[in-house]
């Protein structure tokens, strides 16, 4: 099974119920929920590949800090993610560390964006296992 998300009602913010098998299909499943918060699918003529590596000393802040990076490439760098490779997550002591490849595309002024995310909280956030699957909250303040 692929991580899945699916949107819910949440008042004036965008919420999803992201599920996944592994942490590493959280993640993503989490990235694609991000995804469509911003923009409708579009096609890009060409990609450029990024790394990133994080740290933290616990895994929703960790989904915090992935999904921010994300958001920052966005607003900021104009730099759109559209997808998630080689992603893998571990936990060495107490401290949680991610890396992973990103393809994406430098957005011009004509792209309609759908909403500007301000922000991802850990509003309701609490990432669990139950049986195999892994699930949380995700709460995006736009």
């Amino acid at each position: 099974m692929l991580g899945s998300y699916k949107q819910i009602d949440h008042t004036a913010d965008i919420a999803f119920e992201v599920s996944g098998e592994s942490l590493e299909e959280l993640f993503k499943a989490s990235s694609k929920a991000w995804l469509t918060s911003v923009i409708d699918e579009t096609t890009f003529n060409q990609s450029e590949n990024k790394k990133i590596e994080l740290n933290s000393f616990s895994i929703e802040q960790l989904l915090v800090d992935f999904l921010s990076e994300l958001n920052f490439n966005l607003f900021t760098k104009k730099w759109l993610c559209y997808s998630v490779d080689d992603l893998s997550i571990e936990k060495k002591e107490d401290v949680w560390s991610l890396s992973a490849g990103l393809t994406g595309n430098n957005i011009s002024p004509e792209i309609h964006l759908k909403h500007e995310i301000k922000a991802i909280t850990f509003h309701q956030m609490n990432i669990k296992k139950s049986g195999k699957d892994f699930s949380t909250l995700l709460v995006f303040d736009i």
